[in-house]
């Protein structure tokens, strides 16, 4: 289990990893608003979802979290796994049904207990499932899964001019009810290669999308290869605000390497020939700076190079981005956003194809 003040991560591979969630979830401090009946029911929830996870998908993750905003708390759970997919979800929903041994409760039962639930799944591109509860305020009304958000940007790529043997293209999408993204991408040409970088501003709407238009604006005034040195740049720049994630890469177009550095919830992957999977630092730039971890990887003629933010679920985007790899950068990354962004979160994602 990995835990902060609002959010823990159990990864669940076997019966063992869903026992201590289940048994580590009632005692989170996090929960500390919550009644006995509440702490039960969130339990609950995780033990089916985690359930769910072992039996179909092998391998996933589950994702507490307490949101607050004016005196109610809200505890969310999220569940997510890149395993086979449900074929039919809303027959997946009746009581009863089942594809395994067990009752068929699961999925129907975690609707019925959380306040708010909403599940999207497809076949052979995993599942994810969210399930909220309040915990503390005015009772919160229930509700169906949302329609995604209609307002999908295509990313403008601000900077000089990038080289056009570089096939790129960054899409970002906000959270429901809004129209402002905290959520940016840019590709820089610089010195000596290319500069790419993926932002998550704290929180949503028009606050979050200023903060990450800084951030965009002191990479394009200071980018260069020294990633370390454009963190700590970002840093400084936005003490004193709510602070965001950020992942940069900077690909060396000579030695044919690039390299990666990230702080908070930000992912990279590269598909094509040798796969390889990006470490961001636990942090909040403007916040808190962790010690940095520089990773690095060889290119070669046909590479993608991918980077998102947790909007996206990290599993289904690794499968969804090599099982389309063979198509252009802007409809990868446009099928990124429109199959599997989160509703109730910003979400961005950046793919950079080197054609050689």
């Amino acid at each position: 289990m990995n835990q902060d003040d609002a959010t823990a991560y159990f990864t669940i591979g076997d019966r063992a990893d869903l026992s201590a969630a289940v048994v580590n979830t009632v005692r989170l401090p996090l929960l500390k608003e919550a009644s006995e009946v509440d702490r039960t029911m969130i339990a609950t929830i995780v033990s089916e979802l985690g359930s769910n996870i072992v039996k179909y998908a092998k391998r996933g993750v589950l994702r507490v979290c307490r949101t607050e905003y004016q005196g109610e708390v809200d505890i969310d759970i999220w569940a997510e796994d890149n395993g086979p997919g449900i074929p039919d979800v809303a027959l997946a929903m009746q009581d009863h049904y089942s594809t395994g041994s067990s009752l068929g409760l699961g999925l129907p039962g975690v609707r019925r207990m959380a306040d708010q639930f909403w599940i999207r799944s497809s076949e052979n591109a995993g599942t994810l499932v969210f399930a909220r509860k309040r915990v503390c305020g005015k009772p919160l009304r229930a509700a169906a899964m949302p329609p995604r958000p209609s307002a999908l940007v295509a990313m403008p790529l601000p900077g000089r001019g990038v080289d056009p043997r570089w096939d790129t293209s960054g899409w970002v999408r906000p959270t429901d009810g809004h129209t402002a993204c905290g959520d940016a991408t840019l590709v820089h040409d610089v010195e000596g290669g290319v500069l790419l970088a993926i932002v998550d501003a704290s929180g949503h709407g028009t606050r979050a999308q200023s903060i990450a238009q800084r951030v965009l604006e002191v990479i394009a005034r200071d980018g260069g290869p020294d990633l370390d040195r454009l963190m700590t740049r970002i840093h400084q720049d936005l003490q004193g605000t709510v602070g965001a994630a950020v992942g940069l890469a900077f690909v060396d177009t000579t030695a044919a390497t690039f390299r990666y550095v990230g702080v908070g919830n930000t992912r990279a992957a590269k598909f094509g020939g040798k796969a390889w999977y990006g470490v961001s630092r636990d942090g909040v730039l403007g916040d808190r700076m962790p010690s940095l971890l520089a990773q690095s990887s060889p290119l070669a003629p046909g590479d993608m190079l991918v980077m998102w933010t947790d909007g996206i679920p990290e599993y289904a985007c690794s499968k969804l981005a090599a099982a389309t790899s063979y198509r252009d950068a802007a409809d990868i990354a446009k099928r990124l956003i429109t199959d599997l962004a989160k509703p109730y979160d910003d979400a961005g994602c950046l793919v950079f194809k080197w054609q050689g």
